[in-house]
């Protein structure tokens, strides 16, 4: 179990990693799991989810934390962020933190902007 400051210390660790794109530092569980709206399987383990945000943070552009909620292990984050084509997208993030390793991790947002190019 993870103290209220563990949860919130590793959320925001998630986006400043989002917001310089250096993954090194994040702190993940062997087990994690990111789950998001682009691919149809969750993405399992350390590795392969360090990977995935090295990958997809270079597209997401000054992830801004609107709101924090933490209940426990849990976390939710209401983010807006801007798309590398200048788009402006809402979303939400939900983690589990054990340990002061992040365990889970879930990104939803409205992707129609992305692709339809208008502000959201």
């Amino acid at each position: 179990m993870s103290n209220r400051l563990q949860v919130e210390t590793a959320i925001l660790h998630f986006f400043e990693v989002m917001n310089s794109d250096d993954v090194s530092g994040l702190p993940l569980s062997e087990n994690v799991e990111y789950f998001g709206i682009l691919s149809k399987e969750p993405v399992r383990g350390e590795s392969a989810v360090r990977d995935h945000i090295q990958q997809i943070a270079p597209f997401m552009l000054n992830v801004i934390n609107r709101k924090m909620i933490i209940e426990g292990d849990s976390g939710a984050v209401l983010t807006k962020f801007e798309g590398v084509n200048g788009v402006h997208v809402d979303g939400s993030f939900f983690f589990e933190v054990e340990d002061g390793k992040i365990s889970e991790i879930r990104a939803i947002f409205d992707s129609r902007p992305l692709f339809s190019g208008s502000q959201a």
